[in-house]
């Protein structure tokens, strides 16, 4: 009785065992399962939708760059499924498919740049100002061809013209008493007016600064909560960027082209300078930061850089204080082309420093 019965809890046992092998693939996808379902939540609740892509970083940062490209594949599933499940009652077909292409153009090229493949061409791999660039440029275009498709659409345009004039009533709320600022709120500060400063605005880079934005942003956040959690500090490339050289007769030749184009009227022109010059001085601000954080890691613990993101998240989103901000940085990157900040000192004459992580 004795071998039976040790058989038997031998096969139980080993039965065990083979259960927990065939859980263990299954517990291992959870997180990517789980982040995607919170992401697809988030798109739908409104308010919180520009945090969808929150949960694609986390994944990444807290567990592994495969982790979260399995869970951007399965936000963009589940996105079209609940896009054409929602929307087939009333909608036009063409502007499912465009709001389809929006969300998973910003999925994958957000994926891409918190979660580079470690193989395949070296595109992918580029360094990480890079690939938050090129894919805003992509959201831009998918925004851009959003808009484009909708521009029949009388719904659309009255949302978009509700927003402007409820921003329009605030800001002559905001002047109080003042007969004379009432007065030029009321003309200045039209629901007219601010359609068109924002599509002026956005065509000559806004909706790329803001795609820039809403990655930059997610990409932070997601660090912080990896730190929160994990205590798992991540590398930090931007402390070694570098701009090419070349980089400086790009925003030279941008410069010259916004002012032929507002000189002579070549509005096409014009529009393609300014989202140029907008790169370059991301480029630059990059470079900026990387010189700002090449000195402080000299005198700052892990907790005190955990603080300088929250301060830097502050700062993006305080008017005024920003743009002086960002201005410095963006100088400070666009002298290192003479004075080499972070090179050590020698002898010889400074090199303009060529591109890095």
């Amino acid at each position: 009785m004795e071998p039976l019965a040790y058989g038997r809890g031998t096969s139980r046992l080993k039965s065990g065992r083979l259960q927990s092998g065939r859980l263990k693939p299954v517990l291992q996808v959870a997180p990517a399962v789980i982040g995607a379902a919170v992401s697809v939540a988030l798109v739908r609740s409104g308010f919180l939708g520009f945090l969808f892509l929150l949960p694609i970083g986390v994944v990444a940062y807290c567990f592994s760059p495969r982790y979260a490209r399995i869970c951007a594949v399965l936000v963009i599933l589940g996105n079209t499924a609940f896009t054409l499940f929602t929307g087939s009652g009333g909608y036009n077909p063409r502007e499912l498919w465009a709001d389809i292409l929006y969300l998973t153009a910003l999925t994958t090229a957000f994926t891409w740049h918190a979660a580079p493949p470690a193989r395949g061409p070296a595109f992918f791999r580029m360094p990480t100002v890079y690939r938050l660039i090129a894919g805003s440029v992509i959201g831009a275009l998918a925004f851009a061809l959003v808009i484009y498709t909708a521009r029949d659409d009388w719904g659309f345009y009255a949302l978009i013209r509700e927003q402007a004039e409820a921003l329009a009533s605030l800001y002559a709320g905001a002047s109080g008493a003042d007969v004379v600022q009432q007065s030029l709120s009321a003309q200045y500060m039209t629901a007219d007016i601010i359609l068109e400063t924002l599509r002026v605005v956005g065509l000559r880079g806004g909706i790329l600064v803001s795609c820039m934005l809403l990655f930059f942003v997610s990409r932070q956040i997601s660090l912080l909560i990896t730190w929160l959690v994990r205590h798992k500090p991540v590398v930090n490339s931007a402390v070694g960027f570098h701009v090419r050289a070349e980089c400086i007769w790009v925003l030279s030749f941008a410069l010259l082209s916004i002012l032929v184009g507002m000189r002579f009227g070549i509005a096409p022109l014009e529009i393609v300078a300014w989202n140029v010059l907008v790169i370059c001085a991301i480029l630059y601000m990059a470079q900026g930061v990387g010189i700002a954080l090449f000195f402080f890691a000299r005198i700052m613990s892990p907790a005190l850089r955990i603080f300088l993101n929250l301060a830097i998240l502050v700062m993006i989103f305080s008017p005024g204080i920003n743009a002086v901000a960002l201005g410095v940085l963006i100088l400070l990157g666009i002298a290192e082309n003479w004075v080499p900040f972070r090179a050590p000192k020698t002898n010889g004459p400074s090199s303009t420093p060529g591109m890095g992580e």
